[in-house]
């Protein structure tokens, strides 16, 4: 039988569940990139509770389900700013989060007609979400904390987003810098997390 997969907005009773997968995917993919003194307070953000917080403050969560098993989530603030796309390692590679990236960019459009998007890319996410539309922003406003990321940013309709697209550079070789509250990657070019 094949497996099916299907996508809905998250309620607050998903709040536990959707920290389970966040936070093993951190565990595998980002925590080892991350400096020790961020790594509490980046996991502390993905309980059940701070989840529900979120969820209850009208930050909109989409989830995609294999069957009944959440496989992937991806969150938005301010219907602008990812701060959460993390698919479960065992489902990556089958194009689920560009469909969590779509269902998500095209129900910000639609509810806020929003232009332009942003979120925090970690290293090995940069390629992924480099084919996604997103590209560097160098933006110096951008707030920063603890958590290393690089900056991005989608812009639709925007012509010269295309022009400013730059080849493949590593995320050393820029100096990526140190993101604040959020975060997007995962440590590997075919892992996708944000938070």
């Amino acid at each position: 039988m094949k497996s099916r997969l299907h996508m809905r907005l998250a309620h607050a009773e998903d709040a536990r569940a959707i920290g389970v997968l966040v936070r093993r995917v951190t565990r595998r993919w980002i925590v080892p990139t991350q400096p020790a003194a961020a790594v509490g307070p980046m996991l502390a953000t993905m309980t059940a509770r701070a989840i529900r917080a979120r969820i209850g403050a009208g930050q909109r969560f989409h989830l995609a389900f294999v069957d009944d098993v959440l496989v992937g989530v991806a969150a938005i603030r301010d219907d602008r700013h990812v701060f959460q796309l993390f698919v479960g390692t065992r489902y990556q590679g089958q194009g689920i989060a560009r469909k969590l990236w779509d269902r998500l960019r095209n129900d910000a459009v639609r509810r806020a007609g929003t232009r332009v998007f942003t979120l925090n890319a970690a290293e090995g996410a940069v390629p992924i979400y480099l084919r996604f539309g997103f590209v560097y922003d160098g933006d110096p406003g951008r707030r920063r904390g603890h958590v290393i990321a690089v900056p991005m940013i989608y812009c639709i309709d925007d012509p010269s987003v295309a022009q400013r697209r730059p080849r493949r550079i590593s995320a050393s070789r820029i100096g990526a810098r140190v993101a604040g509250e959020s975060i997007s990657t995962a440590s590997r070019p075919r892992q996708v997390a944000a938070r």
